[in-house]
């Protein structure tokens, strides 16, 4: 499934919070590939949020702001942790459930402050190079512990303004690390104006090493969508798409008015008019918006996926082995993630739908039940409590994946608890006078997998009541046998 990027490069370019996900009049079933930019305001939410509403395909954490001209590197991400005190290491955790659902993630360097980086010289470039390797990609020489703990990120971001020497040589630098690791690649990408060439990362670019390039359709009125006009954008679209034959080529764009002072293009605008003009590049890549904040806000990505978001997907390998949902009242003993909180379009059908189409998904919920809208899901490791409110909280309408029971597998392991030899059924001696002698016999019943899955109710830990010598012991919650013999 495409997803859409959204990037936002710096505070001063604004967002870019575009979402290209209107190739959906040519692909019905995917959804753009979308790149956005997380990390510059605190209320858009923490990374593991942002992934898990499954509309993105790149992740660009912003900023590393200073470094270069033998500066101490130093992060900003604006109230979301405090990396002087080592306080960033949890967005690790985050890093590495977003790439476990196949989401890049990638640091981004620069941004709008500018003053604060410069390279000097071909050996502040190599500096730069070896600490970006060391403290965020595959490198193990770092002296402290890393920003983000042991978290690997995909690669490295480009969003530089105001300086243009020796971007050329940290990228080459940057890609010459490909050669010492067999695990990760390491994948450059960049966020030049739309303005060509761009004046800081032109010489960069030129050298083809760039993977992902999401160029700034805003805050430039030459060449950034304005007067109800898109001839600016496609003249521009034209000349960095001829030019950038490597890379995939996204359109970045505001995900809000608000997110940039010009290039805000409507969702329908996006949809009829300018994606059927660029889509045709054989580079095309997708969307770049600014940023995930203004995304969050506007719900601009949802408007243009919500087709796709709702639509449900072939069945996943993940699914194979489960069978819908089942209603449960209660509460969940994790914290579940609202990844479209109050948002009208996001109805109960489309809530499952999109927990069905996330591995990752447990357990969802409705957000709004006086409209039924909303939706709120859980991962793995959610159980259900029934008694835990707080405050003579409600209890909630909670929908649990119902799982299959894979009989092999656990005949496998019931083997392996009991020991072996063990017959796997359940057994037990009931002592029956039998009429024809008038003596009594201890008999042995033999029952069928599924009536041992059922009467132990899948065996659920609750029910184990021990272990003895010959295994585990659990208790029947309820069970009956019917039996009808012929008159």
């Amino acid at each position: 499934m495409s997803k859409i990027i959204l990037s936002s490069p710096s505070p001063t370019l604004f967002p870019l919070t575009l979402f290209f996900i209107l190739l959906l009049l040519l692909h019905p079933c995917e959804a753009e590939d979308v790149a956005i930019y997380w990390g510059q305001n605190v209320k858009e939410g923490n990374l593991t949020e942002t992934c898990a509403t499954a509309k993105y395909s790149f992740i660009n954490i912003a900023f590393l702001t200073t470094f270069g001209s033998s500066k101490t590197p130093q992060l900003n991400l604006a109230g979301h942790c405090d990396p002087s005190t080592n306080g960033c290491t949890l967005i690790g955790r985050d890093i590495m459930n977003c790439q476990n659902q196949g989401i890049k993630v990638m640091l981004s360097i620069g941004g709008g402050s500018e003053g604060s980086y410069a390279l000097t010289s071909s050996e502040d470039a190599k500096n730069v190079s070896d600490y970006l390797w060391n403290n965020f990609l595959g490198g193990t020489n770092y002296t402290s512990s890393r920003p983000f703990g042991d978290a690997i990120l995909d690669g490295i971001d480009f969003d530089i303004y105001g300086t243009n020497s020796h971007w050329d040589e940290l990228a080459r630098y940057l890609k010459s690390h490909n050669n010492n690791t067999t695990t990760k690649t390491i994948y450059l990408t960049a966020a030049p104006q739309c303005t060509f060439p761009d004046y800081s990362m032109g010489t960069a670019l030129d050298t083809g090493l760039f993977d992902y390039v999401w160029i700034q359709f805003y805050n430039n009125p030459p060449c950034d969508y304005g007067k109800e006009s898109i001839d600016n954008i496609v003249n521009a679209w034209n000349k960095w798409t001829t030019s950038l034959k490597g890379a995939k080529v996204f359109l970045g764009l505001p995900a809000d008015p608000a997110a940039a002072a010009t290039g805000y293009v409507p969702p329908d605008v996006l949809e009829s008019k300018v994606l059927p003009m660029i889509n045709k590049s054989p580079n095309y890549g997708g969307l770049m918006l600014w940023s995930r904040y203004y995304d969050k806000m506007s719900g601009y990505s949802t408007d243009i996926q919500i087709n796709v978001l709702c639509t449900q997907q072939s069945i996943n390998t993940c699914r194979s082995h489960d069978s819908g949902f089942t209603q449960r009242y209660g509460f969940v003993s994790i914290a579940g993630v609202k990844v479209y909180d109050g948002d009208k379009n996001i109805d109960a059908k489309c809530c499952e739908i999109i927990c069905w189409n996330n591995c990752s998904c447990e357990a969802y919920a409705l957000v709004n039940h006086n409209n039924n809208t909303g939706c709120q899901i859980w991962g793995k490791g959610a159980r259900l409590i029934r008694d835990s409110g707080e405050k003579g909280e409600p209890m909630m309408q909670i929908y649990f994946v119902k799982h299959k029971v894979d009989r092999k597998m656990m005949k496998k392991k019931l083997l392996h608890e009991i020991g072996g030899n063990a017959m796997l059924s359940m057994v037990y001696g009931k002592a029956r006078k039998r009429k024809n002698k008038e003596k009594t016999n201890n008999e042995v019943e033999i029952f069928s997998f599924e009536t041992i899955v059922a009467a132990t109710n899948n065996f659920s830990v609750a029910n184990k009541l021990g272990e003895g010598g010959f295994g585990p012991v659990y208790k029947v919650i309820s069970f009956c046998i019917l039996k009808v013999e012929a008159i």
